[in-house]
């Protein structure tokens, strides 16, 4: 059904002309692109959690084996509440930034929109970031309400612009997606009805995405796309770690994202050193410092996603040993340097 869905959508834009254009400079794909991906995957998804709703909320489990009722109830503890929520302030952002996608609003407008989205979901769908953790050592760090919620709102923005910022080249996206969504399923030990419904309605954009199909069917995310699944990514791992019903460590979901957010806060960096915006667009991201070194897509793409996982696998084999969380999250924030010396060094390399 997913497939049926994104060809569907995809045959709409392209005809309409909702496509993303070459410019030669930072657009350098041969052919115009629909900018499908996003609105299909948030239709599957949004299906799929509707149906995966109406079997627990109308004891419809009857009607379905055993085997299928395992993947698609979930427990009396689930937060459907605050996932209604997430569901419907998702597609709030993404027609906001669909219509930015298609007419190109100020930035201004796409921003507001996250911090509205984010604010309403605090506020409608209880979630907030009051329990760091005992990150500095001993005691767990409790955050006051107000400073609670101003740290929430900082986190979900920052991550869901993050992962606009590394949709780059084809299948960087999708895969750092599907590397979060299996870190944050090892973190709470159970890969679930939601996030099996994340992978399957965003597997058919991979597969076109990647050109599986040939170039024919290619189809973009999309900023709206983009800015949708970081929202609804960064939420997840929110409820996920301040969950009173399974044990997450906050700073472990830090791992999970790791190279988006790394890529995130270079980025952030330079562009504040050259005195442009943060939201300027550039090539100052991993991906691109790859290409300009000579890598192929394909070749960039295979090293940037195993740096990706090799950073996620570390954090998890440190949640794994229960290794303090401080030192965890001082081995996390080491990084930021390391990461600087590499991105200065390739720069080197590439103007010799």
């Amino acid at each position: 059904m997913s497939f049926i869905i994104h060809f569907l959508v995809r045959d709409f834009f392209k005809k309409r002309g909702f496509v993303d254009s070459p410019d030669g400079i930072k657009k350098k794909h041969k052919n115009d692109i629909p900018l499908s991906g996003g609105l299909s995957f948030a239709v599957s998804f949004t299906i799929f959690s509707i149906f995966s709703f109406a079997v627990f909320y109308f004891k419809l489990d009857s009607l379905f084996s055993p085997s299928l009722l395992e993947v698609v109830l979930v427990p009396d503890n689930y937060p459907y509440v605050s996932l209604t929520w997430l569901i419907i302030l998702s597609m709030v952002l993404l027609a906001i930034c669909l219509i930015d996608d298609l007419i190109n609003l100020p930035v201004w407008v796409r921003l507001f929109a996250q911090i509205s989205c984010t604010t309403l979901m605090i506020q409608l769908g209880d979630m907030s970031i009051v329990n760091l953790g005992p990150i500095f050592g001993g005691e767990d760090i409790i955050l006051h309400e107000y400073l609670a919620f101003l740290f929430t709102l900082f986190c979900v923005v920052g991550i869901t612009n993050a992962y606009n910022w590394i949709d780059g080249i084809d299948g960087l996206f999708s895969l750092q997606v599907s590397i979060a969504i299996i870190g944050i399923s090892i973190l709470i030990g159970d890969f679930n009805f939601a996030s099996i419904a994340f992978i399957a309605a965003l597997l058919p954009y991979s597969i076109m995405n990647l050109g599986f199909l040939g170039n024919k069917f290619k189809v973009f995310i999309g900023d709206h796309g983009a800015m949708t699944i970081g929202f609804l990514l960064a939420c997840n791992f929110v409820l996920a770690t301040q969950s009173s019903f399974i044990e997450v460590r906050p700073v472990d979901a830090l791992w999970c994202v790791g190279l988006v957010l790394l890529n995130a806060i270079q980025v952030m960096w330079l562009r504040f050193k050259s005195n442009v915006s943060v939201f300027n667009s550039d090539r100052k991201h991993i991906h691109h410092l790859y290409l300009d070194l000579g890598f192929s897509n394909r070749e960039t793409l295979l090293i940037v996603s195993l740096i990706s996982i090799a950073i996620s696998s570390f954090g998890i084999t440190l949640m794994y040993f229960n290794v303090p969380e401080w030192i965890s999250l001082v081995l996390f924030l080491l990084m930021l340097p390391l990461w600087s010396l590499l991105s200065y060094l390739m720069n080197k390399t590439k103007n010799l």
